[in-house]
């Protein structure tokens, strides 16, 4: 085998793993494609939550995020990735696999992928300390987002105010609350949310959405989580797959810091919530694409199980090459 192209082992290693990324309502609207040393990244339009997520936010945060484990997991397995994002109309990123000298960082950080978990439960009223707080922020800076920590009481009213608001209109909407109830309380399945993670919502607002059938018992005590709002400076598509990618890499540095965590969509859903979150929590200045809850899990709480992914083979397929057998194919594309 060439040493210079990674053998279908290790591609299907470096998925597997990336597939360990958190999507809406565990979805898992990604769709892989591989040929050679070159990866492409769709979304699966089959998946895209059009009650949920009408204008497809949700739907490229998620992708956002398993590009970003992808590269993680490839780096770990000594290839760097290197990304181009929407190359061309239905492709969200190509990636090429070049060789790479794994470092110890690498290996820790694709490490924490499969021990991180949505976290649903209050966590502990215990501060993060600065330099976590600096370590979290670097992991968004690093990926063209910017993690803005909430502690004016102004904004955290703010952005309460808007959750409740957002609860109250998709509580409102039939098509969401079927579409909700079909995605989520689910046993033995491959996707959507287990029954068996979801928390049972008291007073939830902006932790948990009205999930069918929560199984999972939460503590009485109040929330001492941090409320971070992940954001980028515009709202392009490429903007909303960057901000999956640091949201990401926030989650992760999370996990290697052993801390909980846990992304919140619903606020940013609706254009009038969202917009309050622009507004009065950003001061207008910048896009909010993700609610990123932070922090510490009261002493004895027991750990989550993991919710289920799809097979490797439903998201993986070889890569269609432009070029027939027989046909000459291009110097720039050999290697391919």
């Amino acid at each position: 085998m060439d040493q210079y192209l990674p053998d279908a082992y290790t591609v299907r290693a470096a998925i597997a793993l990336a597939v360990r990324a958190p999507s809406v309502h565990n979805t898992q609207p990604w769709d892989w494609r591989f040929s050679g040393r070159t990866a492409e990244l769709r979304a699966d339009a089959g998946r895209h939550l059009r009650n949920t997520d009408p204008d497809g936010r949700d739907l490229l945060v998620s992708c956002g995020c398993v590009l970003h484990h992808f590269a993680v997991a490839a780096a770990a397995l000594g290839w760097a990735a290197r990304i181009e994002r929407l190359p061309e109309p239905g492709v969200l990123a190509r990636i090429v696999l070049v060789p790479h000298d794994t470092r110890d960082g690498d290996i820790a950080l694709a490490a924490a992928i499969p021990r991180r978990r949505s976290d649903r439960r209050r966590f502990a009223g215990r501060p993060l300390l600065v330099r976590d707080e600096v370590f979290l922020a670097k992991s968004a800076t690093d990926h063209g987002a910017l993690l803005r920590f909430l502690d004016a009481p102004s904004q955290l009213s703010a952005l309460t105010g808007a959750a409740v608001a957002a609860q109250e209109l998709h509580r409102a909407d039939a098509d969401y609350g079927t579409e909700l109830a079909t995605w989520s309380g689910r046993r033995y399945s491959p996707d959507g949310v287990p029954a068996q993670n979801a928390v049972q919502a008291v007073a939830s607002a902006p932790r948990v959405r009205d999930f069918a059938d929560a199984q999972l018992a939460d503590t009485a005590e109040s929330d001492g989580a941090v409320l971070t709002v992940l954001a980028t400076r515009n709202d392009e598509p490429a903007d909303r797959i960057r901000a999956g990618e640091a949201a990401g890499a926030v989650l992760l540095t999370a996990t290697r810091l052993n801390l909980a965590s846990c992304l919140i969509t619903e606020p940013l859903e609706l254009t009038s919530t969202r917009g309050l979150v622009r507004d009065c929590v950003l001061g207008g200045a910048l896009e909010p694409q993700l609610v990123v809850r932070i922090g510490y899990l009261p002493e004895g709480a027991a750990p989550l199980p993991a919710t289920p992914r799809r097979p490797i083979g439903e998201v993986l397929r070889p890569l269609a090459h432009p070029y027939g057998v027989g046909l000459p194919v291009p110097a720039e594309l050999r290697g391919r």
